[in-house]
């Protein structure tokens, strides 16, 4: 996969991993969720969920035993076809759990979005810890 299609879909599309990995740091479920398309899927390492009322219901748990995350995303590839895109991304990970132990944890996300209303939003993500150190 590369960087394929418009640029303002890419920067579009690119908005919107900086948008979610800045909602998970500041561990704002509402501003995760517009992230989100509303029948959107998540899959992988850490539980799979769909729709956004189980989408919220895994944020929340995720911070019932995580007391911070510091959360950063670097694309690797976008693109765009239209009104969909595939797009990958690799993730930096600092969390701080309740129990007092920290974790370093490098992932890596296969994605598919959409284009709802002229904005990008996740249908589709699928997880996977690289490391966990």
């Amino acid at each position: 996969m590369g960087f394929e299609g418009p640029i303002e879909d890419r920067v579009g599309i690119r908005e919107r991993y900086d948008a979610y990995s800045d909602a998970v740091t500041r561990a704002d479920v509402d501003d995760y969720l517009e992230c989100w398309s509303h029948d959107g899927v998540r899959t992988g390492d850490g539980g799979d969920c769909s729709g956004r009322q189980e989408i919220r219901e895994h944020f929340q748990a995720m911070f019932d035993w995580m007391d911070r995350m510091a959360f950063f995303s670097q694309p690797a590839s976008i693109e765009v076809d239209g009104y969909r895109a595939k797009a990958s991304a690799n993730t930096l990970e600092f969390l701080r759990l309740r129990t007092g132990d920290a974790h370093r944890v490098v992932g890596s996300y296969r994605d598919e979005l959409i284009r709802d209303g002229g904005i990008w939003r996740f249908s589709s993500r699928h997880y996977q810890v690289l490391m966990d150190v």
